[in-house]
C-alpha cells in the first residue's frame, strides 16, 4: 500500500514540480510540495543534484539518527523504508535527469493530532536532507 502511495505521489507531483526549482547563485532553491489527511502526509521537492547523491544522504542521515530503525533499504529503487517512535514512513528518491532528482518521504500521520506544518517530520526529513545537500528548499505557497 505504501509503495503505492509512494508511486501515486510521485506522479501527480512530478509534472508540478519540474519547473519548481530555480537557480540563485550557487544555491538552488527547492519548492516543497506538502500534504496532510488524517492518515498520511507526503512532501515531495526537486532537487538539483544527482540522485545518487540525494539517495546517499538520506541513507546517512537514516543511519545516524538513533531514534530512526531502518526497516528496509532498496538500493537499487533508491527506497527506505523507517519507522521513527510510533511512525511508518517511506523515503523514495527518483533520477528526473543527470543533475535533477525528486525526493519523496511519505508517513503515517504524526498521532499528534495537530494542525501545524511546523511539527511534521516529513518536512523535517525533507528539509534536513535539502540543509545536508546544501540546497536550499522552501514549503510551496
Amino acid at each position: 500500500m505504501k509503495k503505492n502511495l509512494i508511486i501515486l505521489f510521485s506522479t501527480a507531483f512530478s509534472t508540478a514540480l519540474l519547473s519548481g526549482c530555480a537557480g540563485l547563485g550557487a544555491a538552488t532553491v527547492g519548492a516543497v510540495m506538502y500534504y496532510k489527511s488524517q492518515s498520511h502526509e507526503v512532501a515531495t521537492v526537486d532537487i538539483k543534484a544527482p540522485a545518487s547523491n540525494v539517495y546517499q544522504t538520506a541513507l546517512k542521515i537514516v543511519n545516524s539518527n538513533e531514534n530512526v530503525d531502518l526497516v528496509k533499504q532498496d538500493d537499487a529503487a533508491m527506497l527506505l523504508d523507517i519507522n521513527q517512535a510510533d511512525t511508518a514512513a517511506s523515503i523514495k528518491i527518483a533520477k528526473v535527469s543527470n543533475g535533477l532528482s525528486q525526493l519523496t518521504i511519505s508517513a503515517d500521520s504524526s498521532t499528534d493530532g495537530g494542525e501545524d506544518n511546523a511539527n511534521s517530520r516529513v518536512l523535517d526529513g525533507v528539509f534536513r536532507i535539502c540543509k545536508e545537500l546544501n540546497v536550499e528548499c522552501r514549503l510551496s505557497e
